[in-house]
């Protein structure tokens, strides 16, 4: 009988068959004949992502090959390039992602969520906005906190260096940490901004900011400098162009919008435009309008939308449009929270349930906003997964979600 065995080669990515045959004498001959890597290319391309994903249990080495920084580039995986929805749902202490496509029939109010992953919640306290297909979550566990970065597509994960939550010293206490997560589009790397609140005496505050690098081997923290301390808002930013921008509170209760550049890994700050008061509510957004930053709200019957034009100059646009129909009318349970805004131009929103509220997520929607026609549009969400549960709650909605193949 025919005893065949692979063996595949890091250096060089030639992927060998060795066939055993019994001679005469009893003993066995061995001869590798080699499988061409154009060969290896095209049967690795045409693989889904799930095949891959097992393929890296075979061996160590052909995870370490898969693992490979350049594995994409050399084995193209086939993934969706179209932007899609992404939809997060809380249940019990489970949190479920969903995906489904951005943009809606006019003939078919109701769009069908794909199941992607699910991953445990238990003292989940922030999500940040995707970033080329990955998501950067908060958790915190016993004395600790640390961060996930996980895909929602292929369901890995890894956990980022845990930061002990207590006292430093008889005198420092750890008040808070914030994560942010980023990419730089240069280098082609992940990022994550840590920022980490002291309180000294009865009235002494001050900042350490870290930034970690996502990559092969050991990751750590390294600290990086900031001249202004702040405090974040409730918002964790967003990242555009490789620049991550959020809200801050500066120490004479002014607010600001914080620029970190994920490529040279430095600190601005922009002004916010004077009528600016949104900062203080809980409920705008920030969202990219068309590769600039932008920051709204749903105001009753108006939506207020401010787009910074030059960030050296603190400059920004204002716009305001009244809405078609009243919030009551939309929702009078939540308040809308913008997911973004899609390629066609139109604004997403989605309704937050408050604390006093019981609105439950199973049956979701979200409003599309055509800003140029003034148009609101409900469509309803299909959530098959969530029909096996009695309560679930929408807890985010994100826009320009790209399904990403990339192995962590």
């Amino acid at each position: 009988m025919r005893k065949r065995k692979q063996q595949v080669y890091n250096d060089n990515l030639i992927v060998s068959r060795s066939n055993k045959r019994s001679s005469t004498s009893g003993k066995e001959t061995c001869y590798f004949d080699p499988i061409p890597v154009d060969l290896v290319i095209n049967i690795l391309s045409r693989l889904s992502l799930e095949c891959i994903a097992r393929c890296r249990c075979v061996s160590k080495l052909w995870s370490s090959i898969i693992r490979r920084p350049n594995y994409n580039q050399l084995f193209p995986v086939k993934s969706s390039a179209t932007p899609r929805l992404l939809f997060v749902f809380k249940v019990a202490r489970e949190l479920f992602f969903n995906s489904s496509p951005q943009h809606f029939n006019p003939n078919n109010s109701s769009l069908v969520a794909t199941s992607l992953q699910k991953t445990s919640s238990t003292r989940f306290s922030q999500l940040c906005r995707p970033v080329h297909g990955l998501i950067c979550s908060q958790h915190i566990e016993e004395n600790y906190l640390f961060a996930l970065i996980s895909n929602p597509t292929t369901g890995e994960y890894i956990a980022l260096p845990k930061q002990r939550m207590e006292e430093m010293n008889s005198e420092t206490i750890i008040e808070k940490v914030r994560y942010s997560f980023g990419y730089d589009p240069i280098d082609k790397q992940f990022k994550v901004l840590r920022i980490t609140w002291l309180h000294r005496g009865s009235h002494e505050w001050s900042s350490e900011y870290q930034v970690l690098t996502l990559g092969f081997g050991n990751i750590s923290w390294r600290n990086t400098q900031c001249c202004v301390v702040h405090y974040l808002l409730e918002d964790s930013g967003i990242c555009i162009n490789g620049v991550l921008y959020y809200p801050a509170r500066l120490d004479n209760r002014k607010y600001t919008i914080v620029c970190f550049d994920f490529m040279t890994e430095k600190f601005s700050f922009t002004s916010i435009d004077k009528d600016m008061t949104i900062m203080t509510n809980l409920s705008f957004s920030l969202i990219d309008y068309k590769g600039k930053l932008g920051a709204c709200i749903c105001d009753h019957t108006l939506f207020k939308l401010w787009v910074l034009e030059n960030a050296e100059e603190h400059k920004w646009s204002k716009h305001i449009y009244n809405m078609p129909y009243s919030r009551s009318r939309l929702e009078e349970t939540s308040y809308l929270k913008c997911a973004g805004m899609i390629a066609s131009g139109e604004i997403l929103l989605y309704p937050i349930s408050s604390a006093n509220t019981s609105t439950d997520a199973r049956y979701p929607f979200i409003y599309y906003y055509n800003l140029e026609r003034n148009i609101i549009t409900r469509v309803t969400l299909q959530v098959p997964i969530l029909k096996q549960f009695t309560y679930a709650r929408l807890f985010y909605t994100f826009s320009n979600f790209l399904e990403n193949v990339t192995l962590i």
